[in-house]
């Protein structure tokens, strides 16, 4: 058994670098989209969660064809709001700033214990925000 758990963390890891080092070609997002795949297969998704909303960074305006939103369904299944607030607080993008707005849709007023109120004040004047993104914090 503890085998098997090891080869799949070796398998998360590998998979962790290909995502970290992925590059997408002519609009080809398909290679990303079987590295996700390959990612829940392992059963420990939780553990390539900030290479996953930096791919979100790498990206931020983009939806990946459809792939990008199979991220975010895939993430809201874990434990993820910290790792949501500290990637809007390095680069905000499209993805992420969705997913804030669906929790707020949900009712709740805090993200990681801060005001979401708040925190879109804070995002739409950050440094790093892309001007396209500015409509989808009101």
């Amino acid at each position: 058994m503890l085998y098997k758990k090891t080869l799949k963390m070796v398998q998360v890891e590998e998979i962790i670098t290909e995502l970290d080092s992925f590059h997408y070609n002519d609009g080809d997002w398909l290679p990303l989209d079987r590295l996700i795949i390959k990612l829940w297969n392992t059963g420990k998704p939780e553990v390539a969660i900030q290479s996953l909303f930096k791919i979100f960074e790498k990206y931020p305006t983009e939806d990946g064809a459809g792939v990008f939103w199979t991220i975010l369904h895939g993430i809201e299944s874990l434990n993820y709001e910290k790792e949501l607030y500290d990637s809007l607080i390095r680069k905000p993008s499209y993805m992420v700033v969705i997913m804030l707005n669906r929790i707020e849709n949900s009712n709740s007023k805090t993200i990681a214990g801060k005001s979401i109120a708040k925190f879109k004040e804070l995002l739409r004047n950050h440094s790093k925000i892309n001007s396209e993104l500015l409509d989808y914090l009101n």
